[in-house]
């Protein structure tokens, strides 16, 4: 079964992706933004009148109500929580333990005015959870078929101008970006291409994993391996040491508590101060030994 019955435009197509469609969400004004290749599950799916996203998604209260129980399944988003809860762990009390990652998944993660903003780079999921396949799926749609035509759309129209505009504006401190493959998208999108990279590995106890840092305007982009398979962030100590290795560019304030409020204008005096402000800076985090980010958690 189809997702729609008429087809859209492709100029429809690029100004509904070139907006929060298919985010998570939370707050762009903090100072971590986690970024994806596309989302997990069954995405994103087209509404009737394909209306631009103006507002991100969040994880308010009526939306914890909804999914408490659905949130033990989400393991992308219980491994952000546990990155998220070191890293304020670290922060405001100067422990590497860890931190308590289940409450910060359940009351913390992705509010409205939160610590932390969850985007994607392509809004609809590429391999939607208990669906017919992409072609099927999209049968109806000729300006998502075949799927490249999709991917293209993005990477040259709306989608990618969508979210390197609003990285400028937002000016987040640290970009985590979620697996090293998908790199090339990833600096294009962000205004990263052609800009060096200083490597770091990560190196928790016996296990290495290696992380690419690049830096500009103020904004540190991490490309990290996803946070799931064999050669991914997926053990505890890991993303626990991730948590404290992005804690280097934040500060007390990025953990602030903060009163809701109403529309992005708002939202955007709160932009954090971006640091650190030279490369210097960035490879005397990188290079150093940053031995309490090598303890088990």
């Amino acid at each position: 079964m189809e997702i729609h019955q008429s087809a859209f435009t492709r100029e429809q197509f690029d100004a509904y992706f070139a907006s929060y469609a298919g985010m998570e969400g939370g707050n762009p004004a903090a100072a971590v933004w986690f970024c994806e290749f596309s989302p997990g599950g069954v995405g994103t799916p087209l509404s009737d009148s394909l209306r631009p996203l103006a507002q991100p998604h969040a994880w308010d209260e009526a939306f914890r109500r909804r999914h408490r129980e659905d949130m033990a399944r989400w393991q992308t988003h219980q491994r952000i929580a546990r990155i998220m809860a070191a890293a304020r762990e670290k922060i405001r009390y100067g422990r590497s333990e860890g931190g308590d990652w289940r409450h910060y998944l359940e009351e913390m993660l992705y509010r409205p005015c939160g610590w932390e903003f969850k985007l994607n780079l392509f809004p609809l999921a590429i391999r939607p959870e208990g669906r017919l396949p992409w072609s099927k799926l999209y049968q109806g749609q000729p300006e998502l078929n075949p799927k490249q035509r999709y991917f293209d759309l993005c990477r040259d129209g709306g989608r990618f101008r969508f979210i390197g505009g609003l990285c400028r504006r937002m000016r987040p401190k640290v970009v985590v970006c979620l697996g090293e493959r998908h790199a090339d998208d990833y600096l294009k999108a962000f205004g990263m291409q052609g800009i060096p990279a200083v490597e770091h590995v990560l190196k928790p106890a016996d296990q290495a994993r290696t992380l690419q840092v690049y830096m500009r305007q103020g904004t540190t982009l991490i490309v990290c391996p996803a946070v799931a398979g064999s050669a991914g962030l997926s053990s505890d100590v890991l993303l626990n040491a991730l948590g404290c290795f992005i804690s280097h560019w934040l500060t007390h304030e990025d953990f602030a508590e903060r009163a809701d409020m109403d529309g992005l204008d708002a939202r955007g005096d709160m932009t954090p101060a971006p640091a650190p402000a030279s490369w210097s800076a960035v490879r005397a985090v990188v290079g150093a030994p940053l031995m309490a980010c090598q303890m088990s958690a």
